[in-house]
């Protein structure tokens, strides 16, 4: 190769990576492959075409420039770290993953890339693996927020509580606002029954999104806990102004007035969601009204209703037979009953 060659490609290799910079990538990828077309066996070359298509998301095209780096330089560094980035891009997290750890052989101490192997690892359902990755990325980075995510999210789904919160808890010091953590710790805290804990949560992800229905949820479960109904229902019904489909939430928030004695709001409340379809709580919370103002007949008829959706519902059932008794119809009561018991 002459001279002026090499210095067009180095030039042109100067632009590509400038305009990659800039996020000007459809430029940068026409630099690169003017100078691909000068030196094809070019490692930075090869290494900024694998950069662009990566931005550009066509990891199949980016995979292969970044292999055919590996096939000149096999310890590439940033050859195997996109070529891992690429095949994450493809949704192939166990491809991914060998061209990262042979990447930390060379780069040892990059927790970012551990980072990525052990989410590789957690899609993979290794969570050992994962959770070792993640710990040695702490190990290097103590408080990096991905890791302590990552681990935090595999001990959250495994129920280990107690680390769960430790990590999240790390994460949140660090003046985090991902109110899906938020969210997550008042949960944690909820499970545990540490109400008020779990509310400050929640408050802080309500600053931060004043509609998300978890945190809604868990305000409105927290006070029930706390046997403050009516605050229990003022969040959950906070929730159905933007979800007026949501059944369970409609049923619970019906069952909820109905301990408070605001009888005709739960009769709106489960109207609400039948609305939106049948549903055996709905029925079995409107024969519990029918039941509180001595309409038993109409009570047995939402029994029926809710049996015709689930023959052998034994909640149901067993309401059909006390709604029996009551109406002195024992012999109904006890095919209710013989149907519970089968």
């Amino acid at each position: 190769m002459s001279g002026l060659d090499k210095k067009a490609v180095i030039d042109l290799s100067k632009k590509g990576s400038r305009l990659f910079r800039s996020g000007q990538y459809e430029d940068a990828r026409e630099a690169y492959l003017k100078a691909l077309e000068i030196d094809e066996q070019n490692p930075y070359v090869l290494s900024g075409l694998g950069d662009v298509y990566r931005k550009l998301c066509r990891f199949e095209e980016s995979a292969k420039y970044y292999d055919a780096v590996l096939n000149i330089d096999p310890a590439n560094v940033f050859a195997l770290r996109g070529a891992g980035d690429a095949r994450r891009g493809l949704q192939k997290p166990e491809q991914a993953i060998p061209y990262w750890l042979r990447y930390l052989e060379i780069n040892s101490h990059d927790s970012h890339v551990m980072v990525r192997i052990a989410d590789a690892y957690h899609k993979l359902d290794q969570h050992k693996d994962a959770i070792s990755m993640y710990e040695e990325a702490l190990a290097i980075s103590g408080d990096d927020p991905f890791a302590l995510l990552g681990l935090g999210n595999l001990y959250y789904a495994d129920h280990e509580d107690d680390r769960a919160l430790m990590c999240f808890e790390r994460l949140l010091k660090g003046n985090s606002q991902n109110v899906v953590v938020m969210t997550m710790t008042g949960n944690l805290y909820r499970r545990r029954r540490e109400y008020d804990r779990a509310i400050e949560n929640y408050k802080n992800a309500l600053e931060i999104e004043p509609d998300n229905s978890f945190a809604l949820f868990g305000m409105g479960d927290c006070f029930r806990g706390h046997h403050d109904i009516e605050q229990a229902v003022f969040w959950w019904e906070k929730i159905l102004e933007h979800e007026p489909k949501n059944q369970a939430l409609w049923t619970r928030v019906g069952d909820a007035q109905v301990n408070l004695g605001r009888i005709e709001d739960a009769v709106e409340s489960y109207q609400a969601c039948l609305k939106t379809g049948d549903d055996i709580f709905a029925y079995l919370g409107l024969a519990r009204v029918e039941k509180l103002k001595g309409n038993l007949s109409a009570a047995i008829a939402f029994c029926e209703k809710a049996l015709k959706i689930e023959k052998n519902h034994h909640r149901v059932l067993s309401a059909l037979a006390e709604l029996h008794d009551a109406a002195g119809d024992f012999d109904a009561a006890e095919s209710a009953r013989q149907q519970v018991s089968d």
